[in-house]
């Protein structure tokens, strides 16, 4: 990075040079001596010339001094006074240089006509030198990286640098450029070397700064010279004058580029790297994007940076890259956990009554951590049905572990995240803690009403619900584990269809609204499998069958109702716990702000979900007819069904108010008999007000943690270390059907079934039993 001392610029003057003009107008000054000169702001015009003449060959009398304006290469100012010097200082203070050009005006004589300068070089005066201070754009600050090139042997062995003329141009590569649509990202190289005079704090910044020079110009170089207190280079084209040296400043660290030939002639410009590329260099430059994106292809790297930097790299190269990239961010994924303590009080400084908390173990490993906002918990309890869904999703991430996670639903059936943790494992032991965790949130003391839970009946989840909430809440088993479980414990052979017939007649009875219907799809089962049927009988269908379950879920059987935490974790849970958690924060944040946004649209009296299904009960109910019974009760009916409808409870024996909350096409029937609005019938839940009310707090951001953790702790701070489970080697296995998502339509893969002994997951050939009897008979 180019030191420029407090309101002062480089001046870098250069003598005896001459203009060229093209075609275009526009004028280069090529050729000269460069020499530096500080200007100050508070500088005079003669005492800026008197710098220059003690410089040069060149009196104060003698000197010319002009200057191009900003953007304009076409047109030389004369600066002829104070006022002309500091309009210049002016325009060009915000710029680390400025450039000017210096003149020796003519002897007088006889028939001497005013100089003007020189436009073309057959034009110029013989008698006319120009000197030249390049204008540079500030320079970008330089990381500290590992070195790329392994050419550090001088070629040359002479220790004297000649001086020689400095060609500066204002296009320093004429050459044939790559295409404008690629390596964007290295443009911001383009100014990192500015021309004689820029200042480095060491020659390894220097280094550094010239490799991705030359990355941005696409061209290669080689060391003349490589030592500890000078470095010369020349562009590796064979006859191409590009040429820089740089050196140490007497008495300082600092370093200072002395010679500089800007111009290149070389007409082939290569798009590959302009160095052997080494893994940590490139793995340092791609951190970043392995960290925002960890998942991330050496495919889609080795594109990128063809893309970004004109960079070629080969899949081997853009692997070992990435493994450095990650073995670099280590570090960033154990200091996360040390930073724990700070981060669940910045989210509860930030978000006023939410919760963060997190335990550790004997050994001060890290445990479990339970975050709760209070957008969340105010959003469930104001605007949210009483249900909740209890769930959890494993964490492809360094330390492995799971999320936990419990949802609820808004108004319009979306999924609201209420509350999530990370655990080292899925266990009874975690989960009664989450739910400790959860009760005061969601279920706090004089809370009216049971809520209902839809989970897993399994890993302590059932016994943990009895424990904690007791008679408080109903226990709704998700239907997918249920399926799953019993698809486990099937001992008898049976085909795949038979397997996914059983499946389907399972959904069958836990949909059925009634008894009958719930009675004849489980003697289906039976038809199939007595095994089956006894199993289904033993599975307390109170707390997954319509016909008996006693609590509220509107028609959601299955647990996984958290898609979005899924999709987000799917995205973020290779990143350090710290940025994981800000990460799912973020996405809450955002989901909040877009429906309240969206929702501030809705002209219906329902959400658009549920005035959907209210308008198409609304048709079906043209067609019911309807009988008075007596008071409240009517017998209506539809098609070859005949159900009671009870205006004053709300109720018909369908259960289709029940179980939806909206009225079903028989209670519209009879509501519009009596003048009556369906609308006034719906579960206050639909609402858009209720759903205005979900989304009315907002997450609000938290800081980066800047604090660092000192080796020791505090006192009274825990110093939490990263948890001892590691992810193994080798690529993980992936289930294409997830744990409790098992249904009819996506049951099971077709399992191999053996044609002898009907057993699965063999053929003919590899049967056990077949291999025994061939056996028997050889002996």
């Amino acid at each position: 990075m180019a030191i420029v001392p407090s309101k002062k610029m480089i001046a870098i003057c250069e003598y005896g040079g001459d203009f060229e003009t093209h075609d275009d107008g526009t004028m280069t000054y090529v050729g000269g001596e460069a020499y530096a000169v500080d200007l100050d702001e508070n500088m005079q015009l003669s005492g800026f010339k008197q710098e220059i003449a003690e410089t040069i060959d060149l009196t104060v009398d003698a000197m010319i001094i002009k200057y191009f304006l900003p953007g304009n290469k076409k047109n030389l100012i004369t600066v002829s006074k104070d006022k002309d010097f500091q309009r210049m200082v002016n325009y060009y203070k915000e710029a680390d240089q400025v450039e000017v050009f210096i003149m020796k005006e003519a002897p007088p004589g006889k028939n001497t006509k005013k100089k003007q300068p020189a436009r073309r070089p057959q034009k110029a005066t013989p008698n006319v030198e120009t000197a030249a201070i390049v204008q540079s754009a500030p320079v970008p600050a330089i990381t500290n990286v590992v070195a790329l090139n392994d050419q550090h042997v001088g070629v040359e062995t002479t220790n004297e640098i000649t001086p020689a003329a400095v060609p500066i141009s204002s296009n320093p590569f004429p050459m044939v450029v790559a295409d404008n649509d690629e390596r964007l990202a290295a443009r911001q190289w383009e100014n990192l070397i500015t021309g004689v005079g820029q200042r480095f704090h060491s020659l390894a910044e220097f280094r550094e700064a010239l490799r991705k020079y030359s990355i941005a110009h696409a061209f290669n170089f080689v060391y003349k010279k490589n030592e500890n207190q000078r470095v010369t280079v020349k562009c590796k084209a064979e006859g191409c004058p590009w040429r820089i040296h740089a050196s140490k400043l007497s008495t300082t660290q600092l370093v200072c580029i002395k010679t500089m030939r800007p111009v290149h002639t070389c007409q082939e410009v290569t798009s590959k790297a302009p160095f052997r590329a080494k893994r940590s260099w490139v793995g340092n430059l791609i951190k970043e994007k392995v960290k925002e994106s960890p998942k991330i292809k050496p495919k889609d790297i080795a594109i990128e940076l063809k893309r970004d930097y004109g960079i070629d790299l080969n899949y081997s190269q853009a692997r070992r890259a990435k493994e450095y990239a990650r073995e670099q961010l280590l570090g960033s994924y154990k200091d996360a956990y040390s930073e724990l303590p700070f981060f669940c009080e910045k989210i509860m400084d930030t978000n006023p009554g939410s919760l963060a908390s997190f335990s550790t173990k004997e050994d001060s490993s890290f445990h479990r951590l339970f975050v709760c906002f209070h957008a969340s918990i105010s959003g469930f309890l104001q605007g949210c049905r009483p249900l909740l869904f209890l769930d959890g999703t494993p964490l492809n991430s360094r330390y492995q572990g799971m999320l936990l996670t419990a949802t609820a639903a808004d108004g319009d059936d979306g999924a609201f995240p209420v509350a999530f943790a990370v655990v080292d494992e899925e266990n009874a032991d975690n989960w009664h803690w989450f739910i400790t965790q959860l009760k005061p949130m969601v279920y706090p003391t004089g809370s009216p009403g049971q809520i209902t839970f839809v989970a897993d009946f399994q890993k302590g989840i059932r016994e943990s619900l009895r424990e904690i909430f007791g008679g408080e809440c109903y226990h709704a088993y998700c239907l997918g584990y249920l399926a799953e479980k019993l698809n486990k414990d099937l001992t008898g052979h049976f085909s795949h269809d038979a397997r996914r017939l059983m499946v389907e007649d399972l959904y069958a009875a836990a949909h059925a609204p009634k008894l009958e219907a719930f009675e004849k799809c489980t003697e289906d089962i039976k038809a199939i499998s007595g095994e089956a049927y006894n199993w289904v009988i033993r599975s307390e269908p109170d707390h997954w069958a319509n016909a008996f379950f006693g609590g509220l879920r509107y028609n959601h059987m299955t647990s996984n109702f958290g898609n979005h935490f899924y999709s987000w974790v799917s995205e973020a849970n290779e990143l350090p716990i710290t940025q994981m958690i800000d990460e799912l924060r973020g996405k809450m944040m955002q989901l909040i702000y877009t429906r309240r946004v969206e929702s501030s649209q809705w002209m219906s009296r329902l959400t658009p979900t549920m005035e959907e299904k209210l308008k198409n009960e609304i048709i079906k109910a043209r067609s019911v007819q309807m009988l008075r019974s007596h008071g409240s009760k009517f017998e209506v009916r539809y098609g070859e069904m005949i159900d009671i409808v009870d205006i004053e409870n709300w109720d018909c024996s369908c259960k289709g108010w029940l179980l939806t909350g909206l009225p079903c096409c028989h209670a519209i029937a009879v509501l519009d008999s009596y003048g009556r609005s369906p609308y006034d019938h719906c579960s206050r839940y639909f609402h858009v007000e209720m759903y205005h009310l979900t989304y009315a707090d907002s997450i609000h951001p938290i800081p980066n943690v800047e604090r660092l953790v000192d080796s020791e702790a505090e006192d009274g701070v825990v110093l939490v270390t990263p948890p001892p489970t590691m992810r193994t080697p080798g690529r993980t296995k992936i289930r294409k059907i997830a744990p409790g998502r098992i249904g009819p339509s996506d049951f099971l893969k077709r399992q191999l079934q053996c044609g002898k002994c009907k057993g699965l997951g063999h053929n003919k050939r590899s049967c056990k039993e077949i291999n025994d009897q061939l056996a028997a008979i050889g002996q």
